[in-house]
């Protein structure tokens, strides 16, 4: 069968967040910006009140919430349609006042039903980017832009997904750039910002602004919303939009709402001046990019953006990732009450720890190889030197004692004592040729040591780098988070029982020059 939607419908994509599921999943919501918390028994009371009534026979009426709603928002209700959301009222905009090529300018990134309804009607789509470090309103990009071909523009105010807000001065000057372009500027998030533009609806007649219930009056699921505008410019969006698109209930908590607007003021109060600073404090604390909001969410940009999501999401907090231009690799976090958001920084605080790595400070001589006694030593020898290739033995159990370790996430460090390094006696040379044949063999069987330590110094010298003291590691234990608990000392001298005990580390003992046995 022939594909029978219009050309430009065929080639756009479905508007499909991530919504199944979430409904019943016990989860903490912090993904689409709603509220997380119900708005109060008032609202089942009354939709109980309503169902009591059993009249869904009728249909709606509109007349009484919108004067309810025009006394919240202080302008008459000749200036107000009530809407399915505010979805509905962006979308009736998009048809009412614009066509196939017109063009229309929305500043990005931004909500993508602005987006979508441009696509449904063919627009052309100018995109001015929000600027800098704090993504800020592009305001002079958007006067740039503004021509006589510009028939519609869009403001989202705070803005989806940044939370950037717009002055109302810089509102205004693209109002009177553009006065034969409809402005509509979108207040989903105007009862946490504090700012609308509302009063200009007075001064200019180009002027359409949609707010919704679906935010911080928590009635998501109802689906109103409404918008405000010159009256003439309403009327004409009445041609386009159905007579009875909203339904009963809806109107019946919008009503209930308004009448116990304490329960807007608090939670709005709480997740502004309460949560909003709580969350911004932690990300300054552990040097978190977020870009600074004037809405109930927070975009910040992680070390690792799907790591955090996926840790987020099995640890219960559904988060939003976004992709793309200059919000690639960001998440955006709703915030919610003070002790959700408490929750969410407590869980975030386990994958922002740096990663503990677990230590096996290891013993050379004695330990991993064959260490001469006195008794075995030549004349003119120093005792318990190896310093050539006839005395390297490695001792049995040693490689199958490293791989086990590896295995396990240990990471190796060799730390060994080794008297007159360097001195005629005892010349590096010799030395190196036995080490390196030494870690060769255990490179061979897959074991490397991440650092090696040497002591060259005799013990009347009174170093502090000599086993049992712990100078020669302090460099490496000040720039490397050791997971203390896991980490131990492996050896066979008191000197190696006695480094793991002023480094606070658990000791194995292996018995000298016999089979290297762990019990790890």
């Amino acid at each position: 069968m022939p594909n029978l939607a219009n050309k430009n419908i065929q080639k756009m994509k479905p508007y499909k967040p991530p919504l199944e599921g979430r409904r019943g999943s016990g989860c903490l919501l912090l993904d689409f910006n709603e509220r997380t918390t119900p708005y109060g028994g008032v609202i089942k009371e009354a939709l109980g009140k309503m169902l009591t009534e059993d009249k869904m026979q009728i249909y709606p009426e509109y007349s009484n919430i919108a004067k309810e709603i025009a006394n919240y928002t202080k302008i008459k209700p000749q200036n107000i349609i009530i809407t399915n959301g505010s979805d509905q009222a962006i979308d009736l905009v998009f048809r009412t006042f614009t066509k196939t090529n017109d063009e229309v300018i929305i500043p990005s990134p931004s909500f993508a039903m602005f987006y979508q309804c441009a696509e449904i009607v063919g627009n052309k789509i100018i995109s001015p980017l929000y600027q800098g470090k704090d993504l800020s309103f592009p305001t002079q990009e958007i006067l740039d832009k503004i021509n006589p071909k510009t028939k519609l523009i869009i403001i989202c105010n705070p803005n989806n997904p940044t939370g950037t807000l717009a002055p109302i001065k810089d509102i205004e000057a693209v109002i009177k750039k553009a006065p034969k372009a409809v402005i509509l500027i979108d207040e989903a998030y105007a009862e946490f910002s504090g700012v609308t533009a509302i009063p200009l609806i007075k001064k200019y007649k180009n002027l359409i602004i949609t707010r919704t219930f679906s935010k911080a009056f928590g009635l998501a699921a109802l689906r109103i919303g409404y918008a405000v505008g010159n009256q003439k410019l309403l009327a004409e969006i009445m041609k386009v939009r159905g007579p009875y698109d909203t339904n009963m209930p809806a109107l019946c908590a919008v009503k209930a709402a308004l009448k116990n607007l304490n329960l807007l003021y608090d939670y709005v109060d709480e997740v502004m001046n309460i949560s909003k600073p709580m969350l911004e404090n932690y990300f300054k604390k552990e040097k978190i990019k977020f870009y600074p909001s004037q809405a109930n969410f927070i975009l910040f940009k992680p070390k690792n953006s799907n790591q955090a999501f996926n840790y987020f999401k099995n640890n219960n907090f559904f988060t939003r990732p976004r992709k793309g231009g200059i919000i690639n690799n960001t998440i955006r976090v709703t915030l919610g009450t003070a002790q959700q958001t408490a929750e969410f920084i407590s869980a975030y605080r386990q994958i922002n720890q740096p990663k503990k790595d677990t230590y096996a400070f290891i013993d050379r001589d004695g330990t991993l190889i064959y260490e001469p006694t006195p008794t075995e030593t030549k004349p003119g020898d120093t005792p318990y030197q190896i310093d050539s290739f006839e005395k390297l033995k490695i001792l049995p159990g040693v490689i199958e004692g490293l791989q086990k370790l590896i295995n396990k996430n240990y990471r190796l460090v060799l730390i060994s004592n080794q008297d007159g390094l360097g001195t005629n006696k005892f010349p590096e040379s010799k030395f190196d040729e036995v080490q390196n044949e030494m870690l060769r063999i255990f490179k061979d069987n897959g074991i490397e040591f991440e650092k090696i330590f040497i002591c060259p110094h005799l013990p009347k010298n009174n170093c502090n780098c000599r086993k049992p003291k712990t100078g020669l590691l302090d460099n490496f234990i000040r720039d490397n988070n050791i997971n203390w608990k896991k980490s131990v000392v492996i050896g066979n001298s008191n000197d190696d029982k006695d480094l793991a005990e002023n480094l606070k580390l658990n000791f194995i003992k292996i018995k000298t020059n016999q089979a290297f046995k762990l019990n790890i």
